[in-house]
Parts: C-alpha cells; sequence; structure tokens
C-alpha cells in the first residue's frame, strides 16, 4: 500500500509538471497497486492522451465514468464521457463517438448539461447544420460559466464562434473567438484542451483568410509549446501541423517541412487517424510547392487516412501536365463540398485549372463565386484570392489592361498580410500582363522578382516557369513579344493545349498565335517553326 500511495504520489506530480511518460508509468505502477479513483484516472487518461495512447486513454475514461456513476456524481461523470468522445473522434470513430454520446444521454438525460450539448453540436456543423450547432453552442458555454467550468466554456465559446464563422456571421463568430481564447492563452485550461482549442480557433482563421488573428495564436501557441518537452501524440501533432502552416505561408518552408514530417512519422500507430491524414496532406503540398517527387504518395498516404487531397492532387496533376485529371478531381470535389468556407481553396485553385484547360467560362463561374463569398467574408486574404483570379481571367480573356490594377490590388493586398508565394504567383501574372500591352521593362521586373522569391522559397516548378519567361522575348524579325513565347515552346516539342496551360492562356488563343507565326515566317509546319527558333536562338539546342 505505501508503494503505492508513493507511485500515486508522483505521478499527481509528474502531471502538474507536464512530465506525462513519466506519470504515466507511476500511475500505472500505482494501479497495479490498487484501482485508481475517478480523478487519478482522468489525470492519467490525460496524461494517456495527450502522448497519443487513445486505446489506453479510452479504457481509463471509461473506467472514470463508470466509477462516478456508481458514487453517484452524474455532472463529472459527463465531463469524463466528453473526452472519451473526444478520443474517439480524433481517431476518426465518429460512429463509436455518435453512439457513446447517445448511450450517455439515455442514461443521464440531462438536456442541458454543455457536454452534452456539445456533442449534439459537433454533428451539427459536420452537417453544415450551423445557426442550430450554435443555438446549442451558446447554452453550453452560459452552462460552462454558471458551473465555473473552464474548460467547458472556452470548449462551448470556442466551436459556438467556429459555428457562427462557417454561417457567415464573421463579426459574432471572430468576437465569440476572442472571448474563448483569453483564458486559452492564460494557460487556465488544462493541457489537452488548450492544445485542441488553440488548433479550432487557428483552424477557423485559416479557413476565413483572418490572418492576423491566425498569426497571433500561432505565436502564442508556439510559445506554449516551446515550453514543454518535444512531445508527439495526435493533440500536439495537430498543434504543430498548424504551426507549420503558418510556416508555409510566411515562407519558411524547409522549417515546415520537418514540423510536418514529425508529425507524420509520429502517429504512424493506430491512434490519431484524423490527424494523420490531415499532417499527410499538409506534408504532400509542401513536397508540391517544392516540386518533390514525394508528393504523389503524401496525397495517396492522406487518402488512406480519410484525409483530404484536394485541391492539391489536382494542382499536382496540373503541373505534370495532365490538365484533364486536374479538371476531373477539382469538378468532383467542388460538387461534394457543399460549405462555402470549405470551397474556397477548391475555387482559387479551380480558376487556375480552368483557365489551364481554356475553360474560361467555367473560371469565370468559380470567380463570380469566390466574389459571393468575400461578400461574406470579406477579409485580406479572401479580397486577395478574389482580384487575382477576376485578373488572372481577365488575362486570359485578352484584356491586359483591365487585369493589371486587378492584379495590383491582389499583389498588394499578399504583400500586406505577408504571404511571399501568393506574391511572386502574383508577379508572374504581373509579368505577362506588362508584356502584352508592350511594357516589357516592367513585364521583366515583374518576372525577376518572381525568379527570386521562388529561388529563396526553393519553389523549382514556379521557378522554372518564371526562367523560361524571362528569357529575351525580342529578336530581329516579325513576330510580337508573345508570338516569340509561343514559337519557343513549339520548338520544344510541346502541343498547343501544353502551351496554354503554361502561358495561362485559352487554347485557342494559342491556335491562333501558332497560325500568325506560320503566316509571318511563311512556313508550313512546326518543324519548320522549330528550324527558325533554332536559328535565331531562341531556344537551347541542348534542351531539344
Amino acid at each position: 500500500m505505501a508503494d503505492g500511495a508513493t507511485h500515486l504520489g508522483q505521478a499527481r506530480d509528474l502531471h502538474a509538471q507536464s512530465r506525462w511518460a513519466d506519470a504515466c508509468e507511476q500511475f500505472a505502477a500505482a494501479d497495479r497497486s490498487g484501482p485508481l479513483h475517478a480523478d487519478d484516472l482522468e489525470r492519467y487518461a490525460e496524461a494517456a492522451q495527450i502522448l497519443g495512447r487513445g486505446d489506453e486513454a479510452i479504457q481509463l475514461l471509461r473506467r472514470a465514468f463508470n466509477s462516478r456513476i456508481a458514487a453517484g456524481e452524474r455532472d463529472r461523470a459527463i465531463t469524463s464521457a466528453f473526452w472519451l468522445f473526444q478520443a474517439l473522434i480524433v481517431n476518426a470513430e465518429f460512429s463509436r463517438a455518435s453512439g457513446w454520446a447517445a448511450q450517455v444521454r439515455r442514461s443521464i438525460p440531462d438536456v442541458n448539461h454543455g457536454w452534452l450539448l456539445f456533442t449534439q453540436a459537433y454533428f451539427l456543423i459536420a452537417s453544415a447544420e450551423f445557426d442550430q450547432a450554435a443555438q446549442l453552442l451558446a447554452r453550453a458555454a452560459e452552462d460552462g460559466s454558471r458551473r465555473g467550468e473552464t474548460d467547458l466554456l472556452a470548449f462551448a465559446t470556442t466551436v459556438w464562434g467556429r459555428a457562427l464563422i462557417k454561417a457567415g456571421r464573421l463579426p459574432e463568430g471572430l468576437s465569440r473567438l476572442d472571448e474563448a481564447m483569453v483564458p486559452v492563452a492564460e494557460l487556465k485550461t488544462s493541457p489537452r484542451a488548450t492544445s485542441m482549442l488553440y488548433c479550432s480557433a487557428i483552424a477557423t482563421c485559416h479557413e476565413a483568410r483572418e490572418f492576423g488573428r491566425a498569426r497571433e495564436w500561432t505565436h502564442a501557441l508556439g510559445a506554449w509549446l516551446d515550453s514543454l518537452p518535444r512531445l508527439g501524440g495526435a493533440y500536439f501533432g495537430n498543434c504543430r501541423i498548424y504551426r507549420a502552416y503558418l510556416m508555409c505561408l510566411r515562407g519558411s518552408w524547409q522549417e515546415a517541412l520537418e514540423e510536418v514530417a514529425f508529425v507524420c512519422d509520429d502517429l504512424s500507430g493506430d491512434y490519431g487517424q484524423l490527424v494523420a491524414g490531415h499532417a499527410h496532406y499538409r506534408l504532400a503540398e509542401i513536397h508540391r510547392l517544392l516540386g518533390n517527387p514525394e508528393a504523389e504518395a503524401g496525397y495517396r498516404r492522406a487518402a488512406e487516412l480519410g484525409g483530404p487531397t484536394q485541391p492539391g492532387l489536382s494542382l499536382l496533376r496540373l503541373t505534370q501536365g495532365e490538365v484533364d485529371k486536374a479538371v476531373l478531381g477539382i469538378r468532383r470535389a467542388l460538387a461534394e463540398t457543399p460549405a462555402q468556407l470549405d470551397r474556397l481553396d477548391l475555387l482559387t485553385a479551380a480558376v487556375t485549372i480552368m483557365l489551364a484547360a481554356g475553360d474560361i467560362d467555367s473560371a469565370r463561374q468559380a470567380t463570380a463565386e469566390l466574389a459571393g463569398i468575400a461578400a461574406v467574408y470579406p477579409t485580406a486574404g479572401v479580397q486577395a484570392e478574389l482580384a487575382a483570379a477576376r485578373g488572372a481571367v481577365a488575362l486570359s480573356e485578352g484584356d491586359p489592361a483591365a487585369a493589371l490594377p486587378l492584379l495590383r490590388s491582389a499583389s498588394r493586398g499578399w504583400r500586406e498580410i505577408d504571404v511571399p508565394h501568393a506574391v511572386a504567383t502574383v508577379s508572374v501574372l504581373l509579368g505577362l500582363a506588362c508584356r502584352a500591352v508592350g511594357d516589357e521593362d516592367a513585364a521583366q521586373l515583374e518576372l525577376e522578382s518572381a525568379r527570386s522569391t521562388f529561388v529563396r522559397l526553393g519553389a523549382r516548378p514556379d521557378l522554372q516557369r518564371a526562367e523560361e519567361l524571362l528569357r529575351p522575348a525580342e529578336v530581329p524579325g516579325p513576330l510580337s513579344a508573345r508570338e516569340i513565347e509561343v514559337l519557343r515552346l513549339v520548338a520544344v516539342g510541346k502541343t498547343n493545349h501544353a502551351i496554354a496551360t503554361e502561358l495561362f492562356v485559352s487554347e485557342r488563343t494559342v491556335h491562333r498565335h501558332v497560325s500568325n507565326i506560320f503566316d509571318k515566317l511563311g512556313v508550313r509546319s512546326r518543324a519548320a517553326a522549330a528550324s527558325y527558333a533554332i536559328q535565331h536562338h531562341l531556344v537551347d539546342v541542348g534542351i531539344l
């Protein structure tokens, strides 16, 4: 008995010091000496959850729940039940979680208890019933305040804000998030709650492109993580994924790659499937941007774990020149994604892909939908995405004069929120627009600026395109700068379809350019046109 008491005392101290692995070891030793009280079972379960030992945590929480019920502690039993529910959700066991929540509601029919209201609201949000979820979460927050339960109040208020934002009520939702994050930032919530609440708030802000708050809370999250041992597990893994996303935005791609790779390696076991799928998608995205071949396997692994694959996979196919696959993939993803915020990334990618496919009408439709979303979510990030999409469409329609102010607006927006890759991507479009109006000096400056950023980021696919566009565009002869661009690509064997993808124009426009080139040069075949390009040093013979 004395040994058990010693182990228990040490376990409690270690838990308070956030030394969760050592705490689990001591709790287990104490439990072998005699069954733990519900309070200690919950501490033990929290340490196990944080470490990613989900099955162990679920068993401990079931014991704690049963112990509370036997002692007549219904309110505290519901709290144990909630954390068991959450442990199942993290492992993507949604049916089991739903069944468990229903079982608890039948055995403890307290229709006003905040944690039980939360479990109902969770599935309403998943079904896009945002207003109804918000009503339940408002009641849950009120219950948490009445009970003085900081975790419940912070959880309910955070997810209440998320539901409001998804319902299109941005100012109200952000106000709720601001309110909820006060106790989280002050570390008044439990460790497992702290990690989840940071992730929920940051994820919501990223979805709405509210990057100012996302950065502020990510910095606070980073300071908290850095104060702890380097821990794995699903709870801290999720935090690291969102921290890596901010790293990507600000251009620290290699740092982000290392952070997400750590999470993927750490979650290679059976528990934490929901987080693991998310992690592998984010890892694939970084590999795609860097031009690494590992991207393909990353998307495949994300799919195996039930994680997302779009729009990243379609953008990868576009880079690989498989435009038809890119179009099919993005159309399918849009068809099965109803919620506005969930469609933002898809629509932005759809504009790029449809323009590359020469489908300007579909690109216009995607841009019009983006405009509708921007009216509901007028954040700087959404406005920048909309301006860039409108500019790209105008450029593809052959109206560079209309494209230029839109692209300038997008560039300013991305600079203000410090997203260098987006700035450089818009600079490429600006270069093409300047070239199309005959201002080659301005085109060169924009393209050189983009190239410099792509070099710094390590964005090889983007860098290759920028360098191709920067090759001298003027030689003696009858061709315009744009026609010389097209001729270069004809000379290296690219089809009209591939050239359209490369130059961000329609295939019909390329066909017109090729016809003009043949007429001006007095040739009748692509081979003869390629010969002219070689003779006038428009292409490097070594790449033919």
